[in-house]
């Protein structure tokens, strides 16, 4: 058995073995620029993976390729401290080789690259059970979240029930439509992304309560402003003297044909109340000038929710006599529900600085490979 980065130059090769091991079709077998983004743009590369190699992991059997993950690095925060941090996506052993301990070699992989601090991942269904139940040792965690809150804001109920939820009203009977909230202080939101000014705002007051992948500059810039698919709205909040404090990140979805359109929020960073009620509101006028039936916002957490909460977003709830609120896929429209979970898991003697309880582990759709074409 061999288990090694795929190199450059077996990229073709990869995206062949995504076709044929993963799924027929996916769009990482047919698009090039997408796989590339992923794999080998990233600007954490070069320092972990190597520039003579994609960031995928293949594993031979007999010169026969059984498995495949793609490899994701990032820089890691840690409440303030930078640390290294990987996310294996798209894995999968064909089954007839689950027994040979293929799938548990692949997940430890990266660890023999590099000394990764952190490895998570973000998945549809039961994901996180899957992979692993919590658990705690001398040097590592492994913390299982079986559910991305899910934030819903409707714009126009009426016309979301006609065209996802055959005319029936009554899926939403529990939920208004949004309005914009009373906003206080002079706070300006404008489309806008200035390195030092962000850094500085991210790196004093962000970074040192949260636990997450560092939205920093280099990374924005990379996950959204040069997304080779999709064109993200980044909006900037300021206050009257132009300090940053906080932004959203978003995108207008067209589905169902391009006769409808819904927005997804993928960050929402704020540091105090009246910040938070500006980028909400944004959204809304954004929103109805699209005329969009929804949006909404996957998140494990919601200490920088207040603005969108205080327009009329609320909690996605789902039950088993309420099976279906709002659909989550749209190509093609999927009614069933879909609840994203992620597993993360700490390596080294750092996991004792962790505090895993405090509401602080800011992780949304836009991580991993979760917001991409279909």
């Amino acid at each position: 058995m061999e288990i090694r980065l795929f190199r450059r130059d077996e990229t073709d090769l990869y995206m062949d073995s995504i076709d044929k091991i993963w799924k027929k079709g996916h769009i990482l077998s047919r698009d090039k620029a997408l796989s590339d983004f992923m794999f080998y743009n990233n600007p954490q590369h070069e320092k972990y993976i190597g520039k003579d190699n994609y960031g995928a992991i293949g594993v031979w059997i007999d010169d026969k390729i059984v498995g495949l993950g793609g490899l994701m690095v990032f820089e890691f925060n840690l409440q303030g401290d930078a640390v290294a941090a990987c996310n294996v996506t798209n894995s999968i052993v064909l089954e007839e080789y689950r027994s040979s301990m293929a799938g548990l070699l692949l997940y430890a992989k990266p660890l023999d690259i590099y000394p990764f601090f952190c490895s998570f991942g973000i998945g549809l269904s039961k994901f996180s059970l899957h992979v692993s139940p919590a658990s705690i040792s001398k040097d590592a965690v492994t913390q299982p979240i079986h559910k991305l809150d899910r934030l819903i804001g409707i714009f126009d109920k009426k016309k979301t029930s006609e065209i996802l939820l055959d005319k029936d009203e009554n899926y939403l009977r529990n939920y208004g439509t949004v309005f914009k909230a009373t906003q206080y202080g002079k706070k300006t939101v404008k489309q806008e992304l200035v390195k030092e000014k962000w850094d500085n705002f991210y790196y004093t007051y962000i970074a040192p309560k949260t636990i997450s992948i560092t939205r920093d500059f280099e990374f924005l810039n990379w996950r959204y402003l040069n997304h080779p698919s999709f064109v993200y709205l980044l909006y900037i909040v300021q206050d009257q003297v132009g300090n940053y404090e906080g932004l959203f990140v978003a995108r207008v979805e067209n589905i169902v044909n391009n006769t409808a359109k819904i927005i997804r929020i993928v960050e929402f960073i704020a540091k105090n109340q009246d910040a938070s009620i500006a980028l909400a509101n944004k959204i809304l006028e954004i929103g109805f000038a699209e005329d969009i039936l929804f949006a909404d916002f996957y998140c494990t957490t919601d200490m920088f929710n207040f603005g969108l909460e205080s327009v009329g977003f609320k909690k996605e709830f789902t039950s088993h006599d309420d099976k279906l609120v709002l659909p989550s896929r749209f190509q093609p429209v999927d009614l069933s529900v879909v609840n994203l979970n992620a597993v993360i898991s700490f390596y080294g003697k750092k996991i004792k600085k962790l505090n895993l309880l405090d509401n602080n582990i800011y992780f949304t759709k836009g991580d991993s490979d979760q917001d991409r074409p279909n």
